[in-house]
């Protein structure tokens, strides 16, 4: 089972900067100048008038004739601490009136321009969106995720992959979530995926927090995160960043399973360590734990026909056994099919069982 929804959320911003101008106009000259508000630290860049490249600035400054100018937009395209920016100033008509103009930009402005979302700490990003999960799940009484490590490097492979093919939850091949973690190796009883791209990064967005709001906000991605019936118990968060945008996904996994039952003296039960309509090529290690309130006997068994036969009367096969036993705790590695079959003994019995498979 897989749930399948899709949440992007695009963040574009652009900022137009306004300009001082020099003097009166006394010849056919023009001077530029570019640099930071407060420090007058001088700008380096190519300089464009309404997408003409025009030239470039030397120590911030830049010379050019007035009948090379038309009134619209003036850019500035260069680098500031190894990183690519591009500002936009709004140039009108009557800018033409004097003999130049100073374009300044606020720090606060060069460092939103400047944000590079790759730089981040991604492992601290995604460690925190996992844990906003996990408050999310707490504050709806629902069990916290467990982190799994051989989840995480799937989770973010992916992330990667939505970079280069694009938004959606199967890939290039039709491989979805499960096939991923089957690929792996990894088994599981039900699987979903939460995915999240944000664009138009700056240094002021919360980036976890946008993430977990925004599936928050949505039916289907919201299901999985507050899991009312506890379906999941492990999960990873997987972020690739680049430039001003970050992709993330979210795999939530149920690889645990609890049930409570009740035997009256003499009575029977089965269930499977490894359902047959799973489709699983491979055996699975399950740690296994049952506390029963009196004495049972527990059989190991190749499937459900081993428990028709016992019974039914007939001659059965164990593939190991354990009688007059309240607890059992042990991780056995399962095949497709196997199963145990529980005995009560002379008194009704409340038996817990818990399964965990890795």
């Amino acid at each position: 089972m897989s749930f399948k929804n899709t949440l992007i959320l695009f963040l574009i911003t652009l900022v137009i900067f306004t300009a001082g101008c020099i003097s009166s106009i006394i010849d056919s000259s023009y001077t530029m100048r570019f640099f930071i508000n407060g420090t007058n630290e001088p700008l380096e860049g190519g300089v464009f008038n309404n997408d003409n490249l025009l030239g470039y600035t030397q120590d911030g400054s830049f010379n050019t004739s007035l009948d090379k100018l038309r009134p619209g937009l003036i850019a500035l395209n260069g680098t500031y601490d190894n990183q690519p920016f591009e500002f936009y100033f709004e140039f009108p008509r009557e800018n033409l009136n004097y003999s130049g103009i100073d374009f300044s930009v606020n720090m606060d402005d060069i460092k939103k321009v400047l944000f590079n979302a790759s730089l981040l700490d991604i492992p601290e990003l995604e460690h925190t969106i996992f844990d906003l999960i996990n408050e999310k799940r707490r504050a709806s009484g629902t069990k916290v995720l467990k982190w799994n490590d051989r989840i995480a490097p799937i989770a973010k492979n992916y992330s990667r992959t939505l970079s280069i093919e694009g938004f959606h939850h199967k890939d290039l091949e039709g491989k979805d979530a499960g096939d991923r973690l089957k690929e792996n190796r990894i088994f599981y009883t039900i699987v979903a995926e939460n995915l999240y791209m944000i664009s138009g990064l700056n240094d002021t967005v919360n980036i976890s927090e946008t993430m977990v709001n925004g599936w928050m906000s949505s039916p289907g991605h919201r299901s999985p995160i507050v899991d009312r019936d506890e379906l999941f118990s492990d999960g990873a968060v997987g972020v690739y960043c680049e430039k001003k945008t970050c992709y993330a996904t979210m795999v939530f996994a149920g690889m645990e399973n609890e049930r409570n039952i009740q035997l009256k003296p003499g009575y029977l039960t089965f269930f499977y360590l490894y359902d047959p309509s799973y489709l699983f090529d491979f055996d699975v290690p399950a740690f296994v734990e049952i506390d029963s309130t009196e004495y049972i006997n527990m059989y190991f068994v190749s499937g459900r026909e081993q428990y028709e036969n016992f019974i039914n009367g007939r001659n059965f096969q164990a593939i190991s056994e354990n009688r007059r036993i309240r607890k059992f705790s042990s991780t056995v590695i399962a095949s497709k099919g196997e199963g145990i079959i529980i005995e009560s003994g002379g008194n009704n019995a409340e038996i817990n069982i818990r399964l965990r498979y890795s």
